[in-house]
């Protein structure tokens, strides 16, 4: 049988970073393996807080990049600082992108996102690749929201199945409380549901997010979960956690959705009760911060001396620096989607069989997980006192020696990214089986 090609549309590509850029990486790299020929479809280098060109080892010779020009925002600043060769200042502008997504001026015609600058030149670009490529199927993934409007109108244009996929539920994070006035939320909506009834298929990141997705449309197709997962070939040089110092990880970005301050504030309590020794403990954070001083908030508790931050590292550098901790942070906070978020570095802590203290909403999709495989224990972000609870416990643990994971290895398999992507492909052909019958 002859391979299929899916046109595999995504704004974020190596050799960006971050968790959204591996699970589409992650795809392309296994969709060879079950039939799948990925094209992928993306843009020009963009003004970006995070690279990470390793990543691009991940994506097998054979896949066909093309990178379409675009007058969104953060390719408008990269050429502009290309053209009056400014320098670059490091990490300091990782703040200045969120900020960006509160209300301006922009924000009354940048719709559905400030990506819409992308859409004319991958559009032109996605109808020739159709066409001359004979692509099978088209796949999207948001965010960006404009990624899925590609999706649709190349639909439209070419006739090709089209399947969609969600890790947010519009635009990602908490910027979508930003949208500037109620025409902007009514159109928001009709669109989400011109999406949703359009695509041929739709992937979601977690149950709940696919639930959210179905009281918004409820003519929409049926929904797959497909989270996203480890690459366990990413684990294979990992360490035992050390005896002495209490080590605590958190892997990603702090910003408002993650904020790490209802943690610091149990820690804070503890060190200060001298329940745990302060020279017993250390908290690393390996990533950025985006919205977040972390350094005031360590002032604030007093913990310049325990917190230690290691900035951005290449995805699998972190992998090896988090395998010898002894707790894992995962940190959502409660707001009005904090819910439905699962952030990648979920899985990747499971992968490293370490117990996580998930400061998540009780309620939440992430909670489900981490209690359906017993991956640690669950304390509410608006409780600090649970908070102190558990993380007294797990030092208790840590100095009994008997800190360890009671993720099953079975378990594990359901989350490596092999796995995940042959259910994508076999979504794939059912859609193509579906409308070719």
């Amino acid at each position: 049988m002859p391979e299929k090609k899916v046109l595999v549309i995504t704004y974020y590509f190596p050799p960006m970073g971050m968790g959204g850029v591996q699970r589409v990486a992650k795809f392309v790299k296994y969709l060879p393996r079950f039939g799948w020929h990925p094209v992928v479809l993306t843009v020009k280098d963009v003004e970006y807080f995070s690279h990470d060109p390793s990543l691009l080892e991940d994506i097998p010779k054979g896949v066909k990049i093309t990178r379409s020009g675009s007058l969104d925002p953060l390719r408008v600043l990269f050429l502009s600082k290309k053209l009056f060769k400014a320098k670059k200042r490091g990490d300091q502008k990782t703040t200045k992108v969120y900020a960006a997504k509160r209300p301006n001026f922009l924000s009354w015609f940048l719709f559905p996102d400030n990506k819409i600058g992308w859409l004319p030149w991958a559009l032109a670009k996605g109808f020739l690749l159709c066409k001359r490529e004979k692509i099978d199927l088209i796949f999207s993934t948001s965010p960006p929201v404009t990624a899925h409007l590609l999706g649709c109108l190349l639909k439209l244009f070419t006739g090709v199945r089209w399947v969609s996929d969600y890790r947010d539920l519009w635009g990602g994070g908490y910027q979508d409380e930003y949208l500037p006035t109620p025409f902007h939320w009514w159109l928001k909506t009709r669109l989400q549901r011109t999406f949703l009834r359009k695509a041929d298929g739709v992937v979601c990141v977690n149950e709940l997010l696919c639930q959210k997705l179905k009281e918004t449309e409820i003519r929409s197709r049926e929904s797959v979960t497909i989270q996203s997962g480890f690459d366990s070939e990413d684990f294979r040089s990992s360490r035992k956690a050390e005896a002495g110092f209490f080590k605590i990880v958190y892997m990603g970005t702090f910003s408002p959705d993650h904020n790490p301050e209802p943690f610091f504030a149990a820690l804070s309590h503890l060190l200060r009760e001298n329940v745990i020794p302060k020279n017993k403990v250390e908290f690393f954070h390996v990533g950025l911060c985006a919205g977040i001083n972390l350094e005031s908030l360590s002032t604030k508790y007093d913990l310049g001396d325990v917190v230690k931050t290691k900035g951005y590292l290449p995805h699998k550098e972190a992998v090896k620096f988090i395998g010898d901790a002894h707790l894992f942070l995962l940190a959502i906070t409660p707001q009005k989607k904090g819910e439905v978020i699962i952030t990648g570095k979920i899985f990747e802590y499971l992968a490293a069989r370490r117990p996580i203290l998930a400061v998540v909403p009780p309620k939440g999709a992430a909670a489900r997980i981490i209690n359906q495989f017993k991956a640690g224990k669950v304390a509410s972000p608006e409780d600090i006192s649970e908070i102190k609870e558990t993380l007294f416990y797990f030092y208790q643990k840590f100095e009994k020696k008997e800190i360890v994971s009671e993720v099953k290895a079975d378990d594990l398999k359901l989350f490596e990214r092999e796995h995940l992507t042959l259910r994508l492909a076999k979504l794939f052909d059912a859609v193509l089986k579906k409308y070719r019958s």
